[in-house]
């Protein structure tokens, strides 16, 4: 079977409203690889933005979607919705039977409600970048045949005499200048018996009684109707759907092809290309051509058109940990433009956005697409990313670091305390509140030390030294934070003394989404570093977290309840994973730390038992979020992670598939092959590592460089099932 046929596109769909809990708070994108737009069936739009449902059977419509995350929201949103019946009462909502999902087609049969069981229409989608085609096929006893185009806000109006319509959406969740608009433009090829627009935001156009099937393009632009018209002519024109059809699976096939993949059984290939198709989806590019053949954009920065790539819908403080590692990896082509769009992101708005959705959000903290651009730059010098211009990237990220933003949402919060005491104080920790200080003051400052690690290497590498040097230096301030009496990271004053009574486990007073043990070990940049904090007793430690059975998992803190990160993360401590909440972002490095420290037998044994039990093929064990957690699976079951941005290496795992080929620029191959893998192998024994036209040589330190892996060779791992030795 193809590798697109084998994702399962509603994984982690089965969150109701509210989000909590999650098991992904994912959406069923039918899209193309960081398409421009999303499409999803509505079946619950009055619990937006947790719109779709997998158990629910409702359809209200295929809805071109921008949203990201259900705790950012939608943005440039409508629907389109084929009926049938009287006009008062005769929709179609209800699908029949499983509707069938792929990354690049969707089919449901619908009927009228409980009173009709028989399937009424069939409907089918396939998408392009900016458009999608849809055929409606009606059945022979239906009656007022016709499709449904519907806005939130915005209005609607029909183009000529050929019954299209055309428009536009302005339903926006923030981030976006006052003129902000999706323009959109429908069409049937073949005949319409007449168009109507109603209330300005539904449209319907109606076939006649004996037209069986037609044919619906749709496309859409943040440009101007006419670029939308634009897109649809280049997209779509004139082709049928099953030649869309074709070239969407094709699109499909390329991306997931890359990795040829031999699994230990049928469900384990099925999480593997999963995980592959999702981390795929973001960020999204909204960039369009126009007639001339030339890149444009609209700017949610500035309003205005300009020329040149714009992408959207990446949360850098999830995103950085692991999607644009794996895009370095597999899709570096795809990598430099998108650095490209956030460099133009960068001159349009005169600072890198963080959570940009489509322009900036006030979400999350820390200024962390420093480390993605940094990484990149690192990665251009070695010769293998491309694209991007290298010094207005460094410009970008040094700003960042240095300049104090007065532009709200931008740049580092604290920056002027950070530079002066070396970490920032807390605002909000009980009864000790600082006025100086900023909130969750402990993520921020080792956010701020992981990302200035990063510009460092990036300074170091485009030969500015004196940055380099002042940047590591401040990077290697995290111990200012580190209590020894503890052996926990803890908030400070900024007279320099800790607060105190410190409970490791409430979370919020000093951090970000999490407690005093889900931050305890989060220096990947210096693990030799935080080694000697710990006076030989990191692994224990570690080993603490990991295997704590005494509860209870968290306490509330700073938060007005439990919220859904806590009760995840509750859920895993009642399985046996201790404080280690992959739930949620800060605690993917851990077992990296750990395999770079040396802890191998409790790192490889969590490294399987997180892969295995936490990914299925119904969802994770909290939000998606972008990607992120998806790629740390395919990472993770290659046996490669990088654990420090912008820097050479490659920290080795424990793979979880039985061997694996990743085709890589330049015709060469990296190959990972396993031996002994079965159930319960998760101990990593021996790793080889043979370079095409090399000699083979043991990975020592659990480590190896980037730039030797991607230019090609055989990492060969064996596995037991016991910790027989440690290498």
């Amino acid at each position: 079977m193809n590798p697109e046929d084998l994702v399962d596109v509603q994984v982690g769909t089965d969150t109701t409203s509210g989000g909590m809990p999650s098991n992904g708070n994912t959406l069923p994108q039918v899209k193309l690889p960081w398409g421009f737009n999303d499409w999803v069936p509505q079946n619950d739009g009055n619990a937006a933005p947790w719109f779709y449902a997998r158990d629910y059977d409702s359809f209200e419509g295929m809805r071109c979607t921008h949203q990201p995350s259900p705790w950012i929201n939608d943005y440039g949103y409508f629907t389109i919705l084929p009926l049938s019946g009287p006009s008062s009462s005769g929709y179609s909502t209800k699908m029949h039977g499983k509707p069938t999902f792929k990354p690049y087609y969707f089919s449901t049969a619908l009927h009228r409600g409980s009173f009709f069981k028989h399937s009424d229409i069939d409907f089918e989608l396939s998408p392009t970048n900016h458009a999608a085609i849809m055929r409606v096929k009606f059945s022979k006893n239906s009656t007022n045949r016709r499709v449904a185009i519907k806005v939130p806000e915005g209005a609607l109006g029909v183009e000529g005499p050929d019954g299209g319509i055309i428009g536009y959406t302005t339903d926006s969740h923030g981030g976006t200048p006052s003129n902000y608009k999706m323009f959109i433009v429908v069409r049937a090829q073949g005949a319409v018996a007449s168009t109507e627009v109603s209330n300005s935001n539904t449209g319907i156009m109606t076939f006649e009684h004996d037209q069986l099937e037609v044919t619906i393009t749709v496309a859409t632009s943040f440009i101007s109707q006419e670029q939308a018209a634009e897109n649809l002519r280049q997209e779509i024109g004139s082709q049928s759907f099953d030649e869309i059809l074709s070239a969407a699976r094709a699109a499909w096939n390329r991306q997931l092809s890359a990795y040829d993949i031999e699994a230990v059984d049928a469900t384990s290939l099925r999480v593997f290309y999963t995980n592959l198709w999702k981390a795929s989806l973001f960020p999204r590019f909204l960039t369009e051509i126009d007639s001339s053949g030339a890149e444009m954009h609209y700017s949610p920065y500035s309003g205005k058109v300009v020329p040149g790539k714009m992408a959207a819908d990446s949360g850098f403080w999830d995103a950085y940990r692991t999607v644009y590692t794996l895009q370095s990896m597999a899709y570096p082509d795809n990598l430099g433009k998108l650095i490209d769009a956030w460099v133009e992101s960068y001159s349009e708005a005169g600072w890198l956005p963080q959570w940009a959705s489509p322009g900036q959000r006030g979400s999350m903290v820390g200024t962390m697409s420093d480390v993605s651009l940094a990484d990149a730059i690192v990665k251009s010098k070695l010769g293998l990313v491309s694209g991007f211009n290298v010094s207005k990237a460094y410009e970008a990220i040094r700003k960042d670091a240095y300049v104090k933003s007065h532009s709200g949402n931008f740049g580092r919060d604290g920056l002027e305390q950070y530079l002066k005491l070396g970490y920032n104080s807390e605002r909000d920790f009980p009864m000790h509140s600082d006025y100086q200080g900023v909130s969750e003051s402990v993520s921020r400052s080792l956010n701020n030390y992981v990302a200035d690690a990063a510009i460092s290497r990036a300074a170091e590498s485009l030969g500015h030294k004196a940055d380099a040097a002042d940047l590591l230096a401040r990077s290697k301030n995290y111990h200012l934070l580190f209590n020894k009496k503890s052996l926990f990271f803890q908030p400070k004053s900024h007279n320099g003394s800790f607060y105190e009574p410190f409970d490791p486990l409430a979370w919020r007073w000093g951090f970000t989404e999490s407690g005093g043990w889900q931050y305890r070990f989060y220096v990947p940049h210096d693990v030799a570093g935080l080694s000697k904090l710990y006076g030989g007793a990191l692994c224990s430690k570690i080993e603490e977290m990991l295997t704590t059975k005494t509860g209870p998992a968290f306490h509330v803190g700073g938060y007005w309840g439990p919220i859904h990160e806590q009760k995840e993360a509750e859920a895993l401590f009642d399985k046996g994973f201790g404080y280690y909440a992959h739930s949620n972002q800060p605690v993917h490095h851990v077992l990296y730390v750990a395999k770079k420290a040396g802890c191998n037998s409790i790192a490889d044994l969590y490294l399987r038992r997180t892969m295995n039990e936490m990914y299925t093929l119904k969802g994770y064990p909290g939000d998606e979020d972008n990607g992120e957690m998806a790629a740390w699976y395919v990472l993770s079951a290659l046996g490669l992670y990088q654990l420090e941005d912008a820097a050479d290496e490659l920290v080795v795992g424990s793979p979880a598939i039985v061997a694996a080929t990743l085709s890589l620029p330049g015709g060469r191959t990296l190959r990972v092959t396993t031996e002994g893998q079965k159930n319960g192998s998760f101990y990593v024994t021996s790793a080889r590592w043979t370079p095409d036209g090399g000699s083979a040589r043991a990975v020592e330190g659990n480590a190896i460089k980037f730039s030797e892996v991607m230019g090609g060779g055989t990492l060969h791992f064996v596995l037991a099932n016991s910790p027989l030795l440690v290498i």
